[in-house]
């Protein structure tokens, strides 16, 4: 993908469900077809609140990006709520990145970046609560430590109230964390003395706002007859169970459009040097100070909108957990494969989605290295099959998915799980959609899936380990009698009418060699004769060591002299090894055996106990002819 005649823009942006993620995907689609740019967006989860190991492994996204391929840069850095991230990110910028970078919602000195200009968008606000309102307790609270713009948002506060003769005592600022859950923290810090309420509460964005209110009316403290809040960034439709905010609008679209230009420019030259670019905001009065008011049918478009909502939330959930369930039974890549290829009708707007792992086939899951294999591909809502193509991952998908004709927007999104990263999924939808809000759960999933199917192929790999190591000789490596038996089974009743043999070979004087020569020499003797029936066997026959000295070999068939001309092999093969061993000793054995038709009534012990009484024979008459 990144190695087309198209010029790439790399997004770096932390959770993608917010109006803010939406409208930035929606316009920077649109710029990129305008430019004829092609998109990658490097997705993340991580959330100030959490420190899971999953957001750990979350991090390594800054580590993987291929950066060094990127004509351009755009990154979010406030989109990453835990500052680590932040810090891997401008580490990343900083160390390997060679192309131009725009931040957008973010103020930098070091690098271009368009921002809404804090130390003016939220003015408006404090100056309405103060010359309109003529308020004089008014109170702040601010995003968690490290948030820059709430920071901001919080000097321009103090300035303002101090502008107009009005105190700011420490106990008029409350630290939250950007979102619905700081309220009662921000009721217990304001709202404590009786005596001594706020007149307003200006939070450094709505849904803080939100979650103040919500505590408020719990509290039976009405807003805005009792106290008027504010918020900032004019997050539509977030609460309709509260009155409507008076807030600060943002302008999303013009931070991408502004971002993408800068880029164009820089790129082609024709701008050098870093860029600031603030955008103003604009001041929107709601219920939450008086001075606004919902339209008549806002109630009842809210509800038919949250229907529709909900109704879609209820279809992804069901949709998820279907997909956990089938994906937990899959035990390879190919009925993975198959389950999101069914899964696909659920997300009609998904276009393409491809799954790629790192190593080459033989080898999945090896991380370091830089080839990456495709195990998986929807490509035009069709199954474009398990491609199984190997290539550099730096370009992250292979170079026959490029589409020449248009330009593209994937979603990358990396695979893991405790401590290891499996690969990573791209994913595109079609023009007008972005990721839907199960976007993370699905990814999670497959990463889940692509664990359980290794960990299972791991679990099958030792069992047939130790099935073997149980079925073999390990000083000959042959089969023990266990292993022969195991081996034959399957097909001894295909062999009903047809003669076989079972040959037992028992080593000479192996005690004497033990007794003069030592036990590594004894066993050197054992492997040589291990080595002489390994020589000795054709295909289809089964050699096997079944105790301290005695071996047996299946002829599967024997009817023409078979297991003489074995027999001979054997002992020309035994003679060449003891030629070629140069011990003080020569090794030898003895060699019987059976030849039966099989039949119901015939089974393999019954045959190996035959030949072992024939190889005793044998070896009886050894014996006496050497004494005689």
């Amino acid at each position: 993908m990144i190695f087309s005649k198209r010029k790439t823009i790399g997004l770096f942006i932390c959770k993608i469900f917010t109006e803010f993620d939406n409208a930035v995907f929606k316009t920077l689609a649109r710029e990129g077809k305008r430019l004829n740019f092609d998109v990658v967006v490097f997705t993340t989860a991580g959330y100030f609140l959490t420190t899971s190991d999953y957001d750990v492994q979350e991090k390594n996204i800054f580590r993987f990006a291929p950066v060094e391929k990127l004509d351009g840069i755009i990154i979010v850095p406030d989109s990453y709520e835990e500052g680590e991230f932040r810090n891997l990110l401008f580490d990343m910028v900083k160390n390997r990145v060679h192309c131009p970078v725009v931040a957008i919602r973010h103020y930098s000195d070091q690098i271009s970046c368009v921002f809404t200009d804090e130390r003016e968008a939220i003015r408006p606000v404090i100056r309405h609560l103060i010359e309109d309102h003529g308020l004089r307790r008014i109170c702040f609270q601010t995003g968690f430590k490290g948030h820059a713009e709430s920071r901001m948002r919080m000097e321009v506060f103090i300035e303002e109230m101090k502008m107009h003769g009005l105190p700011v005592p420490d106990s008029a600022i409350c630290t939250g964390n950007m979102w619905l859950t700081c309220g009662d923290l921000a009721y217990q810090q304001f709202f404590s003395d009786p005596a001594n309420q706020p007149e307003a509460v200006i939070c450094a964005n709505d849904y803080m706002a939100i979650g103040l209110i919500r505590v408020l009316r719990e509290k039976g403290i009405r807003v805005p007859e009792d106290v008027i809040v504010t918020g900032f960034d004019n997050i539509e439709g977030a609460a309709p169970d509260v009155p409507s905010l008076t807030t600060i609008q943002p302008d999303y679209e013009a931070m991408v459009v502004e971002a993408v230009n800068t880029l164009e420019q820089q790129m082609h030259k024709t701008c050098r040097g870093k860029r600031i670019i603030p955008l103003a905001g604009r001041l929107v009065l709601g219920e939450s100070c008086g001075c606004g008011r919902r339209k008549p049918d806002y109630f009842r478009n809210e509800c038919c909108e949250k229907t529709r909502e909900l109704e879609w939330v209820n279809d992804q959930d069901a949709a998820v957990t279907n997909l956990s369930i089938d994906l937990g039974g899959c035990d390879d890549l190919s009925a993975m494969h198959q389950v999101l290829i069914s899964s696909r009708v659920k997300n009609p707007v998904l276009r393409d989605q491809y799954l790629c792992l790192f190593g080459e086939p033989d080898h999945l899951l090896e991380e370091n290295g830089n080839q990456a294999c495709l195990v998986h591909a929807i490509r035009d809502h069709q199954d474009a099959g398990m491609p199984m193509t190997v290539f550099d991952r730096t370009s992250l998908l292979p170079p026959d998915m490029e589409r020449e004709d248009e330009a593209q927007v994937f979603y990358v999104k990396l695979l893991h799980q405790k401590g290891h990263n499996f690969g990573y999924s791209v994913m595109q939808y079609d023009e007008g959609n972005v990721p839907p809000r199960v976007y993370v759960q699905t990814n999670v999933l497959l990463s889940i899936a692509v664990e359980n199917i290794f960990r299972q192929r791991e679990m099958m790999c030792l069992y047939e380990e130790r099935r073997l190591s149980s079925i073999t000789d390990l000083m000959t490596g042959l089969l023990n009698r266990r292993g022969m038996l195991e081996k034959i089974a399957p097909t001894w009743p295909g062999m009903y009418g047809r003669k076989i043999a079972f040959v037992c070979i028992d080593m000479d004087h192996l005690k004497q060699i033990n007794d003069t020569y030592g036990h590594s020499e004894g066993d050197f003797a054992i492997r040589m004769v291990g080595q002489a029936i390994q020589a000795a066997v054709s295909a289809g026959e089964i050699g096997a060591r079944v105790g301290g000295d005695e071996f047996i070999v299946f002829l599967p068939s024997a009817g023409n002299g078979e297991a003489k001309r074995f027999e001979e092999r054997f002992e020309a093969a035994l003679n060449r090894l003891n030629r070629e061993g140069k011990r003080t000793f020569a090794v030898g054995a003895s060699v019987g055996y059976a030849i039966r038709e099989i039949s119901e009534q015939v089974d393999a012990e019954q045959c190996i106990r035959d030949s072992d009484r024939e190889m005793y024979t044998v070896k009886a008459r050894r014996h006496a002819e050497r004494t005689d």
